[in-house]
């Protein structure tokens, strides 16, 4: 393996399998490797005997998060293409919509959003600010309209109506971007060489688009870690499953091998993967009472703030699953995807008329936010 490094070009997937450096094209957004947090008061509060955190939140200074790995290749992919929008469908608060369009935007890439409606949360109205701020369209949508409604965006370039476009699905997650994460596997082998953590028994993820999952599960074989990774379903339990997962996983690593023979046929099998649904509560973007009081206690012991969507639902998969398989004397960790994005105040003029209700607690503090 090759030996932890620091700065933004850290790519130990592409040290170990140069022709992918050739074949693959990249821009530089994060700085890697995203620290490795030790969380011993925690872990001692649950009776576990070590747990770490990987701290993805850490991958930008103004906007990181799991997203920014992806959007490396993404947007690289774009650019060599002449791409000048990318068409996207997802919820109104979208991690995956603001981080793309803070992102884009570097490159005069612009994003049209289609959006459906969902609860408000905490980070509603900031990934709203930073997505309207970095000149993002967004299109509100019903579930019954938003794939017409996406589908006719895509088609307004058809027409020559726009310039060249490319169709980005949910949560930006497909085989490219999943190299990101496959990379972040390999990140981590070279942290536990270095010492920084002990090799982890149990990996726990979040469960959205299942992108950063599959690209672990792939990755950790490649890598040589052995750990079990548990997904946990922070979005659609009828999304979130184990076969879709390994499907994935598996349509990236021929990628991979298709522009790099070397890259030898691993596949992540059902007994390295658990998917765990009890932790959801009454659906996406619905904070649970046990998520609340894990937020709190992780910022009393550790300092590390988590979110009510997806990384407290995460971490209280994570202490569930450890308590019903007796792990406690196991190593874990938990894999830290959501950045805390400051506040972004658009102008009035810049909201659209149909997002302004998302803003309204400015005015009312009571209004949820």
């Amino acid at each position: 393996m090759t030996t932890a490094q620091s700065g933004s070009i850290a790519m130990p997937l592409f040290d170990r399998f140069p022709r992918l450096r050739e074949a693959l094209p990249r821009v530089e957004l994060g700085e890697w490797p995203t620290p490795v947090h030790n969380a011993p008061r925690f872990a001692n509060a649950h009776g576990l005997k070590s747990l770490h955190i990987k701290r993805e939140d850490k991958s930008h200074p103004l906007c990181g998060g799991n997203k920014v790995r992806g959007l490396e290749f993404l947007l690289a992919e774009a650019r060599s293409r002449d791409i000048r929008t990318l068409v996207t469908f997802s919820s109104a608060g979208s991690h995956h919509i603001s981080r793309t369009a803070f992102h884009a935007r570097r490159f005069n890439i612009g994003v049209v959003a289609v959006i459906v409606d969902q609860p408000p949360t905490e980070y509603l109205q900031a990934n709203l600010g930073v997505g309207i701020t970095a000149a993002a369209e967004y299109i509100p949508a019903s579930y019954l309209t938003v794939l017409v409604k996406t589908l006719g965006q895509v088609l307004r370039n058809a027409s020559g109506e726009r310039s060249p476009c490319l169709y980005v699905a949910p949560g930006g997650t497909s085989p490219l971007t999943c190299i990101g994460h496959v990379n972040a596997a390999m990140e981590l082998r070279d942290q536990v060489d270095a010492g920084i953590l002990p090799m982890p028994d149990y990996i726990y993820v979040p469960l959205g688009s299942l992108g950063t999952a599959a690209g672990l599960a792939l990755g950790c074989k490649l890598a040589g870690i052995h750990a079990h990774i548990v997904g946990v379903t922070n979005s659609y339990r009828l999304y979130c499953t184990r076969g879709r997962l390994l499907r994935l996983a598996n349509r990236t690593i021929r990628l991979l091998h298709r522009h790099d023979p070397t890259v030898p046929h691993v596949h992540p099998t059902r007994s390295d993967v658990s998917v765990f649904h009890h932790a959801l509560g009454e659906g996406y973007a619905k904070p649970t009472e046990s998520g609340r009081r894990l937020i709190q206690e992780m910022l009393d012991l550790e300092c590390v703030r988590l979110d009510g969507t997806y990384t407290s639902k995460t971490l209280d998969g994570a202490l569930q699953f450890i308590e019903l398989h007796g792990t406690h004397d196991r190593h874990h960790l938990f894999w830290h995807t959501f950045d805390t994005l400051p506040l972004s105040n658009p102008w009035p003029e810049q909201i659209p008329p149909a997002l302004r209700r998302y803003f309204i607690s400015r005015q009312d503090k009571s209004a949820p936010g």
